[in-house]
């Protein structure tokens, strides 16, 4: 005898022509108020299709896991665990996860794609909380804040905050500051002509921090001596764009790059042009991984405070977990420009 196929959520949605979180508010009764109408359609829709809410994964829920989920969204697959940026962040997560005895699951999701498989691992009861990390705000990543929001599973974000109604602290920083300091730095060691080598601008951290230089030029009145290479976070991209850079002329005296990777590429393609990397063309990156301090000359770069940022996303989390107290604020974490020998 054929068993009968069990009715999901998605099933509920298509029948009443809403997403699955609005059938998830339904079902919970939030966290997003639903108007009377589209609440009667889910209700008519569970009751015709006779759906019945995984009652054991709910049950679990009130239980602990010690699992914590790293949701980590981005444009490419995997970038999270190729991404010297991410490896910082979700080593302080570890870090301060495994001294409270936790687990970590690393979720990666490229923006846009279906969230049906997420939303199974949210609904089945293994997560104690998550910490999704943002790179934007769009309609694809708002779908991913609400799904998570019509779990009530504990969320923090990281890099970008999300809606206050959604109650997700979140940490992040000042990309347009930091790029702003970066070249204003370049400006005060007396460069006129500074390049800017900038990371794939789909992502709002490489037009803030493009934004941030051009802020920096416009207040020292150098807004005409504006030079901008380069579309992507890809080291060897960088390697070819700084080469066509300085082949071309005029040569810039300085190079700012978005990221501390794109610095790196800069450096390797000033020194086969046969030039003296922080004599000849100075270079600041941005980011401060690991490598920044281990490059010869030192790369001088915009620090974020990854390792830290990743250890308070956990706290934070677990406050949210472990207390009734009020939810954490959100925070703002500072950045610092570290002088070494690139300029």
């Amino acid at each position: 005898m054929q068993r009968k196929k069990r009715v999901t959520l998605q099933d509920v949605a298509r029948r009443a022509n809403v997403s699955t979180a609005v059938v998830s508010y339904v079902i919970n009764n939030g966290p997003r108020p639903t108007s009377p109408e589209v609440r009667q359609r889910v209700l008519e829709a569970i009751e015709e299709l006779g759906y019945h809410p995984n009652a054991f994964a709910r049950g679990l829920r009130a239980q602990k896991t010690h699992t914590i989920g790293f949701i980590a969204t981005d444009f490419y697959p995997f970038e999270v665990f190729t991404s010297h940026y991410c490896a910082s962040i979700l080593t302080g997560v570890s870090e301060e996860l495994k001294q409270r005895d936790y687990h970590l699951l690393v979720y990666p999701m490229v923006v846009g794609e279906d969230t049906e498989q997420l939303r199974r691992l949210l609904m089945g009861g293994r997560l104690d909380g998550v910490i999704l990390r943002l790179i934007e705000d769009s309609p694809a990543s708002r779908e991913i804040v609400e799904l998570i929001a019509s779990t009530q599973i504990p969320c923090v974000c990281i890099e970008r905050a999300t809606d206050p109604r959604f109650h997700m602290p979140a940490i992040v920083y000042d990309d347009v500051k930091g790029a702003l300091e970066a070249t204003s730095y370049l400006i005060s060691r007396g460069h006129g002509l500074i390049a800017h080598l900038s990371g794939d601008p789909k992502y709002p951290t490489a037009r803030a921090r493009l934004e941030g230089y051009r802020r920096a030029l416009a207040a020292a009145g150098l807004q005409g001596c504006e030079l901008v290479v380069g579309d992507s976070w890809e080291m060897g991209e960088a390697v070819r764009s700084t080469q066509e850079l300085l082949r071309r002329g005029p040569r810039p005296t300085a190079i700012f790059a978005a990221s501390d990777d794109l610095a790196i590429g800069a450096m390797a393609a000033i020194a086969q042009e046969g030039l003296r990397v922080g004599v000849d063309v100075a270079v600041v990156g941005f980011d401060d991984i690991p490598m920044a301090s281990q490059t010869v000359p030192s790369l001088t770069t915009v620090r974020i405070p990854l390792l830290a940022m990743g250890r308070r996303a956990a706290e934070m989390l677990l406050q949210l977990i472990t207390s009734d107290d009020e939810p954490p604020a959100s925070e703002v974490v500072p950045l610092s420009l570290v002088a070494r020998g690139t300029a």
